[in-house]
């Protein structure tokens, strides 16, 4: 068994099918649309957002076809090292239609992942629930006298991602066996199954993570993306907890952060802040 699919053994997916709301013509033009809102560089194959716009309704009849008979293939990734927070980030850029190919791949799994994976104290890496909804949810807990704060952040949450764990992971909610394929033939086009710049990767680092969620699922705990918090009556259960953090990360192969995690009394408002 893999580590991925570890926090969820013995589970049978209800049968479903995914790919009619990957190929479905519509949903394929509505996720260009919402991808043309950001302005992001071209891929490999220089087409910007601009000219694949130009004859739109052709193209995504086009991809909606190549998808249902399988012979879609993703292009090469163009790679760019970009600064951020004081450090070179790596990434890999896909075209732009393979951006509207992996967004409807997330797209039509969340809807199973958010129904039935996904803890309800999840934040960020999901539809409708920001870090304003997980603000809200801390407060709650400070309110309620746990003003004492493990909170860890995880320290490289894509590196040395296993693909086929990942994949695994997945399959333990999705039975669509030709959507899991698919979705690992963009894996495999990627230079890592978590490459910063694809699609799909903050819907994957969070089957990475969800054996963690399924370890702390007891504790009145808050993730944000790839930081976890678990509010605490008093400093000792706090350090306590800290502990138990770590482990169910080491589980997986992860670990905190030695330098974003600590255990503080913090005011709601400093929390989740990026860098």
């Amino acid at each position: 068994m893999s580590a991925a699919t570890a926090g969820q053994a013995g589970r049978h997916p209800a049968a479903h099918t995914l790919m009619p709301l990957v190929t479905d013509p519509v949903r394929l033009k509505n996720c260009a649309r919402a991808l043309m809102r950001h302005r992001g560089s071209p891929g490999s194959d220089g087409i910007r957002w601009t000219q694949y716009r130009r004859d739109l309704d052709r193209r995504i009849a086009n991809l909606a076809t190549r998808l249902s008979a399988g012979t879609w293939a993703p292009a090469p990734a163009r790679h760019v090292v970009l600064p951020s927070w004081g450090k070179d980030i790596a990434l890999a850029i896909p075209t732009v239609e393979d951006r509207i190919v992996h967004r409807a791949l997330r797209e039509a799994a969340e809807l199973i992942l958010c129904a039935d994976a996904y803890p309800d104290w999840m934040y960020g890496w999901r539809p409708r629930a920001g870090r304003v909804d997980a603000l809200h949810a801390a407060a709650s807990h400070l309110t309620a006298g746990r003003n004492w704060v493990a909170d860890l952040d995880v320290a490289a949450t894509t590196r040395d991602a296993d693909l086929n764990s990942l994949v695994d992971g997945l399959a333990c909610w999705i039975s669509d066996g030709t959507f899991l394929a698919l979705v690992r033939t963009v894996l495999e086009n990627l230079p890592t199954p978590l490459a910063p710049g694809s699609g799909l990767t903050p819907m994957l680092t969070n089957i990475r993570l969800l054996p963690v969620d399924e370890r702390l699922r007891d504790l009145p705990v808050i993730r944000v993306t790839d930081n976890y918090t678990v509010f605490c009556l008093d400093r000792a259960h706090a350090e306590l907890h800290a502990a138990r953090v770590a482990d169910a990360l080491s589980a997986q192969g992860l670990r905190p952060s030695p330098t974003k995690s600590h255990v503080w009394q913090p005011n709601p408002e400093d929390l989740y802040l990026a860098g």
